[in-house]
């Protein structure tokens, strides 16, 4: 066997033929669903579920086949019966989606001889029997004993009675004998001329009825020929008709065939950019930056700061000469902002990944890579504790063994994101925001960086979209959401620009007589990771009450990181099909990568679709 046939007897796919090759299918699932194998109207073909029914191969026998609903509404029926769990499905049989639904033939090629019908006889009773017996028909002459109009003498006479003699006697027997034959002849006319009228009303029986009999034929003949062609012209748009549709079914087959990471990496890496960025946060009433404030990490400096004398030496045990300042703010902390200028700005700069997702250059990529301000921001490793200052000053913690204050000391919050800043109670009239100074795009091989403005960002999710000025033309991806049918255990293929990787520069020859310098340039080129889906970390749906299910992470997509590391964030996350699924947005540090699923990207890119 080398493929499975669905030959659709009905509903929206009917006269359709889709073949599967066994190869690359050991599981066809029938429904509405997008990621459906078999995949149905969603309107015309309302009685089919999103998942209704699936066949799948026989893991006991090696030539068969097995069929079962996946708990539909409607029901899945097997040659007219309905079927509980599953069951087995051999050649030939047919199966309907629902009571009315849509139908189709399940068929394999070559077919196995084990699965061959048996031929069923028919019997005829054209053959075998002998013609009835030929009717037999008694005829009459007519004729009659012809002795019996002759006289006869009485036996011993030897003379007429009376006075006849013998000349009289031999004229009488003579005239009789020509009676006789004249009364024959007359007899034997009427019986001839009867038969020739018989004769001439048969022939013109046998002529009209040849004639309305072949008159007939002529006519059917002429009809059965305009139907044959009309049944011919039919067939043979049908036939054209197939031949397309399997024809693009073979198409599609191919393009939803598994393909090497080396396949998806020439058709796509084209498509996958490294992004740098430097951005700062402001004050929108100022217009100016933001920083941390800092102290000197002196108990000295505090006591004049807060006129309390809080004795000598380090307010923090060996953490340097200044330390950073923080205000509460609910069960939590900020950094103190202040615009005075420190060598503490609110910002920074870094390197990321994206993909371009139409011709004209529009990119996704992460929000923590283009709009670094609205999600959580990442402290210097160099960063000191700190101490809380609350509204008597500072946060104090109980007195040492020599009766002297100490002071609680705190690690920076992993949990600030600096446009939702509430230290001051402005936060929702937009007092502080973020400004990209430098947002540019390199494309995989290029000298030249374009550069990029940022369009959107999603309000729930870890994207944003960005925008560089081409003209078009530029190679783009296939955006695909398989999150509600994505299974643990399928391979991806994840592209980037991880800051590990080891950078390869171009040498550019100046041909400009007024700027004669060369330059040297570093030219990107993605990498490649090959892994597979983990774990699929997924919230319940809002609409069931019984079964609650949060995620720790939202929704996410977890693998195996390999070669993924900071840099990557952005990157595609592609199917063994080409389409990115997802967007790699955040590793754990011990080989373990997650992904946003790519829905979320669609609904910035497609918002207007």
């Amino acid at each position: 066997m080398e493929r499975m046939l669905i030959k659709h007897l009905s509903g929206s796919k009917a006269n359709q033929v889709e073949e599967f090759a066994l190869k690359h299918h050991n599981e066809l699932i029938f429904g509405r669903d997008a990621g459906a194998t078999v995949k149905y109207d969603p309107d015309r073909d309302d009685t089919v579920g999103r998942q209704h029914a699936k066949v799948t191969r026989d893991p006991n026998e090696a030539d068969g086949f097995l069929v079962a609903d996946m708990n539909s509404r409607n029901g899945t029926f097997l040659n007219k019966q309905r079927i509980n769990g599953t069951v087995k499905i051999n050649p030939g049989d047919t199966v309907q989606l629902g009571t009315g639904g849509p139908e189709f033939q399940f068929e394999v090629e070559p077919r196995p001889a084990n699965a061959t019908k048996a031929t069923r006889v028919v019997e005829s009773s054209a053959f075998g029997k002998s013609s009835p017996e030929t009717r037999v028909v008694s005829t009459n002459s007519g004729g009659g004993d012809m002795s019996s109009s002759i006289p006869t003498l009485p036996m011993g006479a030897t003379k007429p009675i009376g006075t006849v003699g013998k000349a009289t006697v031999e004229r009488m027997i003579s005239q009789t004998v020509s009676d006789t034959k004249k009364s024959q002849g007359r007899q034997y006319g009427i019986i001839g001329g009867a038969a020739a009228v018989a004769v001439l009303l048969l022939f013109g029986i046998v002529v009209g009825g040849a004639y309305y009999y072949n008159s007939k034929q002529q006519q059917a003949r002429e009809q059965n020929e305009q139907q044959m062609k009309m049944q011919l012209a039919s067939q043979q748009q049908e036939s054209a008709s197939r031949q397309a549709e399997l024809e693009k079914t073979i198409a599609e087959d191919k393009s939803n065939a598994p393909k090497a990471a080396s396949e998806i990496a020439d058709k796509y890496g084209k498509a996958v950019v490294e992004i740098s960025v430097a951005w700062r946060l402001l004050d929108k009433q100022k217009s100016a930056q933001l920083y941390h404030q800092y102290i000197p990490n002196s108990r000295e400096v505090l006591a004049k700061f807060f006129k309390r004398d809080f004795g000598k030496g380090q307010i923090v045990p060996n953490a340097g000469s200044e330390i950073p300042l923080y205000v509460p703010v609910g069960d939590s902390i900020e950094p103190l902002l202040t615009t005075e200028k420190t060598e503490h700005p609110i910002g920074g700069s870094h390197m990321g990944s994206g993909f371009i997702v139409s011709e004209d250059g529009y990119i996704l990529t992460n929000r923590h890579v283009a709009a670094t301000w609205a999600t959580q921001y990442q402290f210097s490793q160099n960063t000191p504790p700190g101490l809380v200052l609350g509204n008597d000053g500072p946060v104090m913690g109980p007195k040492d063994e020599k009766g002297q204050d100490t002071f609680v000391a705190v690690k920076s919050p992993r949990d600030w994101v600096p446009a939702n800043t509430k230290q001051d109670g402005r936060q929702y009239q937009g007092a502080f925001i973020g400004q990209n100074d430098e947002l540019e795009v390199a494309l995989p091989g290029k000298e030249n960086r374009l550069k990029g403005t940022l369009e959107q960002v999603s309000p729930r999710a870890d994207v944003a979209m960005i925008k560089v000025g081409v003209p078009g033309g530029l190679t783009k991806v296939e955006l695909f959401d398989n999150y509600d049918t994505l299974k643990k255990g399928e391979s991806l293929v994840i592209m980037g620009y991880p800051g590990t990787t080891a950078s390869i520069y171009g040498v550019i020859k100046s041909q400009d007589q007024f700027s004669k310098d060369t330059e040297i340039r570093e030219i990107y080129d993605p990498t490649v990771t090959v892994t597979a889906v983990g774990n699929i970390l997924r919230s319940s749906d809002p609409n069931d009450q019984k079964n609650i299910r949060i995620s720790q992470t939202g929704d996410q997509i977890m693998y195996p990181s390999g070669l993924t590391f900071g840099g990557n964030s952005g990157g595609p996350v592609f199917d063994m099909q080409g389409r990115v699924i997802g967007i790699h947005n955040a590793g754990n540090g011990i080989n373990a990568g997650y992904a946003v699923p790519i829905r979320y990207g669609k609904e910035l890119y497609e918002v207007g679709q």
